[in-house]
């Protein structure tokens, strides 16, 4: 509103004094004003939302490529899980699954302590091949910390 008195006031040498109601001619001023900056916001918003697009799609193609690498080794590992051996699969679901310690595992399972960690390691390298995982230093820890003996 302000700046339609000030263009009213920047030109009111083209006034016409004849016409009583000054209304229609202010009214048309910001009517103008108000094209002009509806004009303005759109521009600015196409900017806007290009330059935003620009930094979102990336994001969206590394995630969409994510998600697609984790289906793809989500399905190596279920089929790794299927080729294990029945005892080797049951000893890894109780460790990684029933979250039971070595000790627990070989009481469930009635072996020795020793056949759990073989049957362990066995599997878990079965699953890192799956997974492409070269090295022991590849793998992610997830926290979990094993309470039994390391010599039972």
């Amino acid at each position: 509103m302000s700046e339609t008195f000030l263009v009213a006031f920047e030109r009111r040498s083209a006034y016409d004094l004849t016409v009583v109601d000054a209304r229609p001619w202010l009214l048309g001023i910001a009517t103008r004003l108000m094209r002009k900056h509806v004009r303005l916001e759109a521009t600015a918003w196409k900017g806007m939302t290009a330059d935003l697009a620009a930094q979102i799609v990336p994001d969206l193609i590394d995630l969409a490529g994510a998600r697609i690498d984790a289906h793809r080794l989500t399905q190596r590992l279920a089929k790794a899980l299927r080729r294990l051996s029945e005892i080797d699969r049951d000893t890894l679901l109780l460790y990684a699954w029933g979250n039971l310690d070595y000790a627990a595992i070989a009481t469930a399972m009635e072996v020795p302590v020793g056949t759990v960690r073989s049957r362990l390691n066995r599997a878990r390298r079965q699953l890192r091949r799956a997974a492409g995982i070269e090295t022991l230093e590849q793998e992610t820890d997830h926290g979990r910390t094993d309470t039994a003996p390391q010599h039972a």
